[in-house]
């Protein structure tokens, strides 16, 4: 049975590969932190490791050898990347350039999943969506920054070192165990708390209706890393994405639909990024001629989401 590694395994899209995964692979996840809740009843050997720790790192891919990886360990809020630039920084590039090394070392014959971000092709011309991975990348905020250097370092290690690394650039994606510091959670949380009673006013907060991003269903997602994990390319990269943009507005507006409660919208200006495109979408081309499509709609997609947080909520969580 193929050995697999997950980083950041305990999160919201590194749980959803661990179970999907599990079936046909031993999977082993890397980890930091005490909160492992994603991952209950899911079947996946641990292993407590701050990737900046290069030894830990050398250590953890020697006793492991895994056949493939995946590479999602990150700080992925960008709000959280303006207020400390420094530390995203310093835990995207370095986390991966010693995880780069350590394979390299140990197991170059290896393939491995690079994550990186849609955040990557940051401020893009109206002329230039769907935004094909040839686009200039523009980052807009530090989070984005990070995401491309981690992406090109791939990319070097890739051609001057030999790694066998992919690499991918997922749009916004959506589903339950999502941190409700992302907007689609965000809104799921606060209407299931509204229909439970825990929230007494009926407000729900919102921030820039307007923009307009790619959303993808997580389990489209977990789909797409294991296809490129075994078709795609060392050094290439491809865009994981619906290939549409959707308001924010259509997203509440379907949430709000599965809900009964008649819930009063308040503008949040907390809500809202320094930097803010209106609209991004991605060409999903090269990924869909290896052999993927997207099989979640946005409304089942959301109902999940929903379904996760009312049961959140009415457990107390």
């Amino acid at each position: 049975m193929n050995k697999v590694l997950i980083t950041g395994i305990a999160g919201f899209v590194g749980s959803h590969l661990a179970e999907s995964l599990s079936a046909n692979a031993e999977v082993w996840g890397t980890y930091i932190g005490s909160d492992l809740a994603n991952l209950e009843g899911v079947e996946a050997n641990l292993v407590e490791c701050d990737l900046l720790d290069a030894d830990k790192v050398r250590e953890t891919i020697r006793e492991i050898m895994p056949d493939r990886g995946f590479h999602l360990a990150a700080q992925s809020l960008p709000s959280l990347s303006f207020a400390n630039p420094a530390q995203t920084l310093r835990v995207n590039i370095f986390a991966s350039l010693n995880l780069f090394e350590a394979m390299v070392e140990y197991i170059p014959g290896a393939t491995l999943l690079n994550i990186g971000s849609g955040d990557e092709y940051g401020e893009v011309d109206a002329a230039s969506l769907p935004v094909k991975e040839t686009e200039e990348l523009k980052p807009l905020n530090p989070y984005a920054v990070s995401k491309v250097t981690q992406d090109l370092l791939a990319f070097q290690y890739a051609k001057s070192k030999g790694l066998k690394a992919v690499r991918c650039r997922p749009f916004n994606h959506y589903g339950p165990r999502q941190a409700d510091t992302f907007v689609c959670s965000a809104f799921a949380r606060q209407i299931a708390g509204i229909e439970a009673g825990v929230v007494k006013e009926k407000v729900l907060k919102v921030g820039n209706l307007d923009s307009a991003k790619d959303f993808l269903y997580v389990g489209d997602v977990v789909r797409a890393y294991e296809l490129l994990v075994e078709k795609g390319v060392p050094g290439s990269v491809y865009n994981v994405c619906s290939g549409y943009a959707v308001k924010i507005r259509t997203i509440l507006d379907i949430l709000l639909s599965l809900s009964g409660e008649r819930i009063e919208l308040v503008q949040d200006m907390g809500r809202k990024r320094p930097t803010d495109t209106v609209a991004l979408y991605g060409d999903r081309s090269r990924l869909t001629a290896l052999g993927w499509e997207p099989a979640f709609s946005l409304e089942d997609g959301l109902s999940e989401l929903l379904s996760y947080w009312r049961k959140r909520v009415a457990e107390g969580r």
